[in-house]
């Protein structure tokens, strides 16, 4: 990274010298041409003003030549040299191509490189009126050195070379310093992540960042911490099941083992028999519970256009049934017809779930249990309610009825021999409701029943 931070810092600061320089020549030797366009006129219109007198020609030409620093040549329209202010080229004929551009009245520059030194050359014409014509009848050559140009180009190379080189310095000091402060917790999240691979879920990474890093740092301690808490609810989860299973294929193998005696008589095996069914029927409660397991981390939905209205009546048919039997009244209160997107068998199975809840737990010290069912539609979103007036759940335990393994019995609330489970059916309620992309919550009180409420956005 340092490597690429480098080769950006130097390549745009060779780009940005390179751009200025180029930008500062073409600009000085503008300035220049411009300079001696305007000496050149000068010399034109004097000569054009003081034809007659050629010794003051002579004189103003060599005073503008010393003044501009350059050579400076007037010369008639067959390209013969009459003026020159260095007294050299007087009566020669000089033929190139700013003169001949100039004779045909357009004024043109040049530049020209002699001994590895830049020489500007530029012409103009002179125009005289001669009645109704106007008449080209010489050009004035001016040429200048740009030595002083390139010794400034030059200096200015060298000033921001140095200046370059500094704040390259400086820029690759404050790099390393800013690839460092980066790349620390970068590195301690990758050790991090060896450290998990190798087995230390829930290692976390001390956070001392802000920013993007901060928030990346958070959310790996968040995915260690989540990590080590399904490897504890995995060993457990094993632990559990072992223990269960290992309970009814004890009791089926002493049965066995009495029966195999051959000692007992027809109500002795007939007695021994129902036990042995009951185990398998506990083992098969436990498999179910291992299924349901599996089930629950694999759900996926079939969305369709359904009422929800008939989806409840569907659950009510089917629990209601179970509920007399317990001695439980189902009411529904507000029952309307409303179109939803769901997958209809899986929301069947969540009302299933929360109504066959509500009588399991019901309170035998009740005379009179209910489940109450109601929908309210308002504008953004429908609610779904579910209250009963059974064992309630504990304060302490209202955010742990939807996670896998929780069961109400197991918080200290007591027990009934006709209530059975595992504690999956929440979990998988849960999961169901979040699939939909819609939220579940839940209210009670200790002794006095529990609300679940499904909340269903609209729009």
């Amino acid at each position: 990274m340092l490597v690429i931070y480098s080769i950006i810092i130097i390549s745009s600061f060779t780009l940005f010298g390179v751009v200025a320089l180029d930008n500062y020549e073409s600009k000085r030797i503008k300035n220049e041409e411009i300079r001696l366009f305007q000496t050149a006129n000068i010399v034109a219109d004097t000569y054009k003003a003081n034809q007659e007198d050629i010794i003051l020609i002579r004189t103003m030409v060599k005073s503008y030549g010393r003044q501009a620093n350059a050579r400076i040549l007037i010369l008639d329209f067959d390209k013969k040299v009459m003026i020159d202010n260095h007294n050299t080229y007087i009566g020669e004929k000089i033929d190139n191509e700013e003169i001949r551009s100039s004779l045909a009245a357009k004024p043109k520059s040049g530049m020209y490189k002699l001994q590895n030194k830049y020489v500007l050359q530029l012409a103009v014409p002179i125009t005289i009126d001669r009645g109704y014509e106007r008449r080209t009848e010489g050009a004035v050559l001016v040429s200048a050195s740009m030595e002083a140009v390139a010794l400034d180009v030059n200096d200015l190379k060298n000033t921001l070379l140095k200046v370059s080189i500094s704040a390259l310095s400086i820029a690759l000091l404050l790099t390393i310093v800013a690839a460092s402060s980066l790349t620390k917790p970068l590195r301690s999240l990758t050790d991090a992540v060896g450290k998990l691979s190798s087995g230390h879920l829930g290692y976390k990474v001390k956070k001392q960042e802000s920013g993007e890093i901060g928030k990346l740092i958070e959310a790996f301690n968040e995915m260690s911490g989540k990590l080590r808490q399904i490897e504890n609810n995995r060993k457990s989860f094993i632990n559990s099941i072992s223990h269960e299973l290992k309970t009814p294929l004890t009791a089926i193998r002493a049965l066995i083992d009495s029966l195999s005696m051959g000692n007992s008589g027809l109500e002795t095996y007939k007695e021994y028999l129902e036990d042995i069914e009951e185990e398998t029927k506990r083992m098969g409660q436990l498999v179910d519970y291992l299924l349901g397991s599996i089930k629950l981390e694999d759900i996926s939905l079939e969305v369709s256009v359904e009422d929800i209205s008939q989806i409840l009546e569907d659950a009510v048919k089917l629990i209601k049934p179970y509920a007399e039997k317990s001695d439980v009244e189902v009411i529904i209160e507000r029952f309307e017809s409303l179109k939803i997107k769901c997958d209809r068998n899986k929301l069947k199975e969540v009302l299933l779930n929360l109504l066959d809840n509500a009588v399991k737990y019901r309170d035998p010290d009740k005379k009179q249990k209910h489940i109450t069912i109601s929908l309210e539609n308002n504008k953004n979103e429908a609610r779904l309610i579910i209250e009963d007036n059974g064992l309630g759940i504990k304060k302490d335990d209202l955010s742990n009825v939807f996670d896998r393994g929780f069961r109400v019995l197991d918080s200290g609330i007591t027990r009934s021999p006709q209530v059975e489970g595992y504690g999956i059916g929440l979990a998988i309620v849960k999961n169901i409701i979040e699939k939909h992309n819609w939220k579940i919550s839940v209210e009670g009180e200790y002794g006095s029943g529990s609300i679940f409420i499904i909340t269903i956005p609209l729009s």
